[in-house]
C-alpha cells in the first residue's frame, strides 16, 4: 500500500501519539504505534494501557491498513528528509520503505513493522454526555493547581487533578499533596453532573499542557473509569485515579488572626533573594508580621543568611512569626498574574492561604514548619 503524507504534519501528528510510549514497555507492541489508514485518513495511536493518544493526519492512501511502527524512528529520519511530500510504501510483511516524492533522495530506508491485530484495543467511549469548554479555561485551572499535586506511591490519589462540580456551570480542580492545596473554581458554558468527581493522573495532565491552547474549545467527558478529552485532530483516553478523593474543604480556614495584602512582584523577587540561603527538602524561611511590615528571612549556618522587608497593609497590629517552605510560595507567586495577594493568617502551625487581587475563586493553601523557640 502506498500512502502520501506531507512531512511536517505526519511528523507532528507521530510525535504527538508516541509522547505517551514509556521506553520501559516490556510489551514490544506497546513500544510502536498504531497506524491505520481509511478513506485518506492516518489515524496513529500511541498507548501504555494507561493512556492513549490518537492523532489524525490528511494523507492520500490507495487502500485500508492497519501496522505498527517505532514511533520514535520514523520522527528520527522524518526530521533528516527535505520539506514536502513523503512516500510510505507499505508490503505484505509490514515493513514501510519511506522516499521523499522530491526524488531529491536517492537512499533506500526501511523501518521493520509488524500488523496491527495485536494493538491493544481501546475502551469504547459514550460520547452523549460531552461537554465543551474552553481550551483556555482548563489550561488556566490546570496550570494553577498541578504544582500541589504529589508523586506518592502510597496516596496514589494525590497523583493527579480532582475534577469535580462546583456548581451549576462550575468546574473545580483541586491539588494537594498533603502539605499545600490548590483550589480553583471556573465558570463553563455547559453544566456538568460529576457530584463525586474524577482525579486525573499527572501522566495525562502533562499531556493536556502540551495539546491545550489558548483559543478553540475541546470536547471532554468523564464517568467512573475513564477520561476523554478532545483537542483539535486528537484525542486523548486515559483511566482514572482509582480512590476517593479527601474532604478539601475541611483545611480551607473559616477564620483569620490577621490578612496581608502584599504587591506581587515585590514579594517573588524578595523571597528568590532569600530563598539561596535555604535548603531542600524544607527550603525553611521564616514569614514575620509586625503591623505593616513583612519581614523574609532565612538562616543556614553554613549556607548564610537573608532578610528583607516589605510594606504590606495589615488589618491587624498583632505580631507573629510563621515557618514556611519557600519553594511552595514561588510555585503559588509564578503563576498569580495580579497585582497583588492576600495572605491569611490563621496561626503559628495552622494553615497559611493565599488568594490573588481579583480572583476569590482561586485559593492555595500551605500547612507551616515549626518554628522554634529561641
Amino acid at each position: 500500500m502506498r500512502i502520501e503524507a506531507d512531512k511536517e504534519s505526519l511528523m507532528k501528528g507521530v510525535s504527538i501519539s508516541d509522547s505517551v510510549i514509556s521506553s520501559k514497555n516490556v510489551s514490544t507492541i506497546l513500544t510502536n504505534c498504531l497506524f491505520s489508514v481509511s478513506s485518506d485518513l492516518l489515524e496513529i495511536t500511541g498507548t501504555d494501557n494507561e493512556i492513549a493518544v490518537i492523532s489524525r493526519v490528511d494523507v492520500v492512501a490507495d487502500g485500508e491498513m492497519s501496522f505498527t511502527l517505532n514511533g520514535k524512528r520514523l520522527v528520527s529520519l522524518l526530521k533528516e528528509f527535505p520539506e514536502g511530500s513523503v512516500i510510505l510504501d507499505v508490503n505484505d510483511s509490514f515493513s514501510v520503505s519511506l522516499t521523499s516524492k522530491s526524488g531529491s533522495i536517492k537512499g533506500e530506508y526501511v523501518i521493520v513493522g509488524t500488523g496491527g491485530e495485536e494493538f491493544p484495543a481501546l475502551p469504547e467511549i459514550d460520547k452523549s454526555n460531552l461537554i465543551e469548554v474552553d481550551q483556555s479555561i482548563i489550561l488556566e485551572m490546570i496550570k494553577k493547581t498541578i504544582h500541589a499535586a504529589a508523586h506518592d506511591i502510597v496516596k496514589p490519589v494525590f497523583n493527579g487533578l480532582y475534577f469535580v462540580s462546583g456548581g451549576e456551570n462550575k468546574l473545580s480542580a483541586v491539588a494537594t499533596d498533603s502539605r499545600r492545596l490548590a483550589l480553583i473554581d471556573r465558570t463553563i458554558n455547559n453544566n456538568i453532573t460529576m457530584d463525586n468527581g474524577v482525579v486525573i493522573p499527572l501522566k495525562t495532565i502533562h499531556e493536556l499542557i502540551r495539546l491545550l491552547g489558548q483559543k478553540e474549545t475541546c470536547m471532554m467527558s468523564f464517568d467512573n473509569k475513564q477520561c476523554y478529552f478532545e483537542i483539535g485532530t486528537t484525542e486523548i483516553i486515559s483511566r482514572i485515579v482509582e480512590g476517593q478523593f479527601p474532604d478539601y474543604t475541611q483545611v480551607i480556614p473559616k477564620d483569620y488572626i490577621l490578612k496581608v495584602v502584599v504587591e506581587t512582584k515585590k514579594f517573588r523577587e524578595s523571597l528568590s533573594r532569600v530563598r539561596i540561603f535555604t535548603r531542600e527538602p524544607s527550603w525553611k524561611i521564616l514569614l514575620h508580621f509586625n503591623g505593616n511590615v513583612m519581614t523574609i528571612e532565612a538562616n543556614t549556618p553554613d549556607l548564610g543568611e537573608g532578610k528583607e522587608e516589605i510594606q504590606v497593609e495589615c488589618d491587624s497590629s498583632e505580631e507573629i512569626t510563621i515557618g514556611l517552605n519557600a519553594q511552595f510560595l514561588m510555585d503559588i507567586l509564578r503563576d498569580v498574574d495580579a497585582y497583588s495577594v492576600t495572605i491569611g493568617v490563621t496561626g503559628v502551625m495552622s494553615p497559611l492561604t493565599i488568594v490573588p487581587e481579583g480572583d476569590d475563586e482561586y485559593l492555595t493553601v500551605i500547612m507551616p514548619i515549626q518554628v522554634k523557640s529561641s
